[in-house]
């Protein structure tokens, strides 16, 4: 019997519909990581000079090319860096303008390998270096918030196949986002706890959905009211108020659980398209209850198109119970 549930970081339901699972359709997909080098690529080694001037990177030593992580403005950014501008009049047309920044981590040198490829490790720097990201660009004054997240394929939105991830600063702070910085402050304001120590506390405690449990110091689990089959959340435990001043420890922790994650999910699923999300703070507005936040991290596997329902509405249809999906998981060699 399909079933209602509430997702309480959003407050918004979930239709999970386990018996519509079985219905005709084709899921069949092209695997997302690359199977061929691409010469023309211009996030390979050896094409640096193709791509907008270097902001930072991690090198094995102090030659061009031996990078192992390297960032780079995007060519084609969704907000521009120029001054900020507004048009704030309180009516029905406000707008802003400039104000932010739009950069690219390539987090693999490799054209064939992703972040499910490579080592733990490897995955630990990539967070390591999106760290150092988020410290840099809030200290622009006009950046509200910054939003982080990997596509992997092109059904996903990826536009070049080479593994990497974007970083988006933006001098507002996206719906999502807002809806679920308010419900974490009345959380806190309620119960005098953080809503995502609960949530964590409860998935570990219940075990039905949890994945990893804590002990290579991060939680993995798949959440309560998940959108999507398969998806898949992941928590430092202990959980971490500000990603841009977590230690290292619990850094490479979620890194490793990150690579993990993605391991679990190519094997299972075929590399299939998926996207990732970086749940990092926002800058702290004022009167804002700073220490009811936590940051951590989303994986969307992308199985199911998204139909007028989830269009119209808002509410999502997922025909893979998340007791089912962590139980599968769980089970994949990785």
């Amino acid at each position: 019997m399909a079933e209602l549930r509430r997702d309480p970081f959003l407050d918004r339901w979930t239709l999970i519909a386990a018996e519509r699972s079985g219905r005709p359709r084709d899921h069949r997909h092209a695997p997302a990581t690359p199977a061929k080098p691409n010469d023309q690529c211009p996030f390979c080694p050896g094409r640096e000079e193709d791509t907008p001037p270097e902001i930072d990177a991690i090198r094995e030593d102090e030659s061009v090319s031996s990078w192992r992580i390297r960032v780079i403005p995007n060519l084609y950014p969704a907000i521009g860096a120029d001054p900020l501008s507004e048009s704030l009049s309180g009516g029905l047309f406000d707008s802003m303008s400039g104000g932010g920044r739009h950069e690219v981590i390539v987090d693999s040198p490799d054209h064939l390998l992703g972040l499910a490829d490579l080592p733990d490790a490897h995955a630990g720097e990539v967070l390591r270096m999106l760290q150092r990201r988020v410290r840099e660009l809030y200290t622009v004054p006009s950046i509200r918030s910054v939003a982080p997240f990997k596509n992997h394929g092109a059904p996903a939105g990826a536009s070049l196949e080479h593994s990497h991830l974007q970083v988006v600063g933006l001098p507002a702070i996206p719906p999502y986002i807002a809806l679920e910085r308010e419900a974490a402050e009345h959380f806190h304001r309620d119960t005098g706890k953080t809503l995502l120590d609960e949530m964590v506390e409860w998935e570990t405690k219940q075990n039905r959905r949890t994945i990893e449990t804590g002990e290579r110091g991060a939680v993995v689990y798949c959440p309560f009211a998940s959108r999507f089959p398969f998806q898949v959340a992941i928590s430092p435990w202990p959980t971490q108020e500000r990603f841009a001043e977590s230690p290292p420890g619990a850094i490479a922790a979620v890194g490793g659980a990150l690579a993990r994650s993605l391991r679990r999910i190519k094997n299972l699923l075929g590399d299939p398209p998926l996207n990732v999300f970086f749940h990092v703070e926002t800058r702290p507005e004022p009167g804002e209850n700073t220490p009811a936040h936590r940051w951590r991290i989303e994986i969307f596997p992308r199985l199911a198109d998204i139909a007028g329902l989830e269009i119209g509405s808002g509410m999502h249809i997922n025909e893979m119970a998340p007791e089912r999906a962590a139980e599968t998981l769980r089970e994949i060699s990785f």
